[in-house]
């Protein structure tokens, strides 16, 4: 979000698994959750962290060393939109930050279908394992998506955000499409492939198979009016295909 809201050239550290956009390869690293290096930090001389909440430890021990924190939320899409006006606020850029949001509201906006499909979305799931998929439940930012394509995620009344479901219960669910999000780098002709054989083996209505990849698909962040476009192309080329 610093890096959209034109603010790249005053990020002087970042953890150690930030990946996007290209430039943070040559800023600094200053550890993950665990291992946040205090020396390395303190020799940055920030003036401001940008932490999430998860980072309670590190944000008690920037205080301490007189480092302002900003805490921001990051799990659903209002969190992102959050997060831009707090950042844009306490940054100087409200006027990116407006910028941002009209764009994300123009590509963000609810769709409207025919028929709303019922949909499981497969995260990052092993090509050739089929047992004990994790899937994207209620209260996630994906589950959020589909809703505001106009479809129906199959696993909206889970009792976890991210449960693991067996096929016992897949089949019970009769999903017309799934879609497979992978974030790392797979064979990923093998993912639907194996949809193919589990459905010729058991009992399941014809689903329709579709993989989204890429290093976005699983950080609620400003790219995801990107996921928004490539699952909304999912939905359609299904909807094609059933035609």
């Amino acid at each position: 979000m610093l890096f959209t809201l034109g603010l790249g050239d005053r990020v002087v550290g970042v953890g150690d698994y930030s990946r996007w956009p290209p430039e943070v390869a040559s800023i600094p690293k200053v550890g993950g959750l665990f291992d946040s290096r205090l020396e390395s930090i303190a020799g940055l001389d920030p003036d401001l962290a940008v932490l999430l909440p998860s980072e309670e430890r590190l944000r008690v021990d920037l205080q301490k060393m007189g480092v302002e924190v900003l805490t921001v939320h990051s799990e659903s899409i209002a969190d992102v939109e959050e997060m831009a006006i707090l950042i844009g606020e306490r940054c100087g850029v409200e006027e990116a930050s407006a910028a941002f949001l009209e764009t994300w509201d123009r590509e963000m906006a609810p769709k409207r279908r025919q028929e709303s499909p019922r949909v499981l979305l497969s995260v990052t799931r092993e090509p050739g394992r089929m047992a004990d998929v994790l899937v994207a439940g209620p209260d996630t930012f994906l589950d959020e998506l589909i809703e505001r394509l106009g479809a129906v995620n199959v696993m909206a009344d889970a009792q976890l955000p991210y449960p693991q479901v067996g096929l016992e219960e897949i089949i019970i669910r009769q999903p017309e499409v799934v879609i497979e999000l992978q974030a790392n780098p797979v064979d990923y002709a093998r993912l639907p492939e194996d949809w193919e054989r589990l459905a010729g083996n058991v009992p399941m209505a014809e689903i329709c198979v579709w993989v989204v990849a890429g290093d976005h698909v699983l950080i609620p962040g400003p790219r995801l009016p990107r996921l928004y476009r490539e699952l909304e192309d999912a939905l359609q080329a299904c909807e094609s295909r059933s035609e």
